[in-house]
């Protein structure tokens, strides 16, 4: 039974590629009969050079911050490898449909570190609850600033330094909850990462600080590009961005990006034309990036591809 099922899955991975090509060949569609899509190719391309090399080294930071926690994560992982790893794992998860590309993680760790798959998948749950909280928290900061003033610098202090302590203090008493006994092993291993307080500082500072560059690069990237409130411009990242969450995307995230950034406008009563052309300049920024740091991940692996 057990093989049946792995069967199963392997037989499943064609079908989603297949669906996650067909749902961008639909968002490529539908796009280009709302939109120009000339002009908003050309409205990015016009951006000021200063301010494109500014959004681009800010990515490039939230990039290499990322190869960093990699690099605390796992740390039968050289640097070299651990940089790889994470260019590698962030490209596939941006490009690859259906999440299947967040299992280059997991399957990437046990080839160079040996580590055991459950673990690298339990790894990589902790580091997607971090990533979520630091999106939320850092976004809901920005978009309060304008009514609380100052004292959003209280609110953003708090965020930063009362986290680990929440979680720290949360999930160990999870251990109390009955679980199946194939999730105690990952609890446990969760358990492990919230008690290291060292660890779990190095770790929460790294995501916390790659959210930050990222954020301000693609506010900058939409405040250059349309005259918006900042708080609607929050509101179309903020939907983009978490849309990472849901099950189904196409091919290199086509679809469930662009409607997680029109639903953000619409809550801000942006046009979703608007919404919709804004988010497909900040997905072709995205993708700038992930094509630049996939590449470098191969070249910083390509050592130990070729000597295996």
């Amino acid at each position: 039974m057990v093989r049946l099922r792995e069967n199963n899955k392997a037989k499943s991975i064609p079908v989603k590629l297949i669906l996650g090509v067909l749902i961008l060949m639909a968002t490529i569609w539908i796009s280009s009969s709302l939109l120009d899509l000339p002009s908003v190719f050309d409205d990015l391309v016009k951006i000021p050079s200063k301010t494109a090399a500014v959004v681009f080294l800010l990515g490039a930071v939230s990039w290499i911050l990322r190869g960093l926690r990699t690099w605390v994560v796992f740390d039968k992982l050289s640097l070299t490898e651990a940089f790889g790893v994470s260019f590698l794992h962030n490209a596939a998860n941006n490009l690859v449909p259906m999440r299947l590309g967040e299992l280059a993680l997991p399957a990437l760790t046990r080839w160079l570190g040996h580590v055991e798959f459950s673990v690298g998948l339990t790894s990589l749950i902790w580091i997607r609850l971090l990533d979520l909280i630091s999106l939320i928290g850092i976004s809901l900061c920005i978009a309060m600033a304008s009514n609380l003033g100052v004292l959003v610098f209280a609110l953003f202090a708090a965020l930063i330094f009362l986290t680990p302590l929440i979680l720290s203090t949360v999930i160990p008493k999870t251990q109390y909850i009955n679980l199946p006994s194939i999730l105690e092993r990952s609890r446990a291993q969760l358990i492990y990462e919230t008690q290291n307080g060292k660890r779990l500082q190095r770790i929460w500072r790294l995501t916390i600080l790659s959210w930050i560059a990222k954020l301000m690069g693609m506010t900058l990237l939409l405040s250059t590009l349309s005259g918006i409130p900042m708080t609607s411009i929050i509101a179309i990242i903020l939907g983009a961005e978490l849309s990472s969450i849901l099950p189904i995307h196409g091919l290199a995230g086509a679809g469930s990006y662009e409607i997680g950034g029109v639903m953000g406008s619409a809550f801000m009563g942006i046009l979703a034309i608007t919404g919709l052309a804004l988010t497909i300049q900040l997905h072709i920024f995205v993708l700038s990036l992930t094509a630049v740091f996939g590449i470098l991940g191969v070249l910083l692996l390509l050592k130990r591809m070729l000597h295996d």
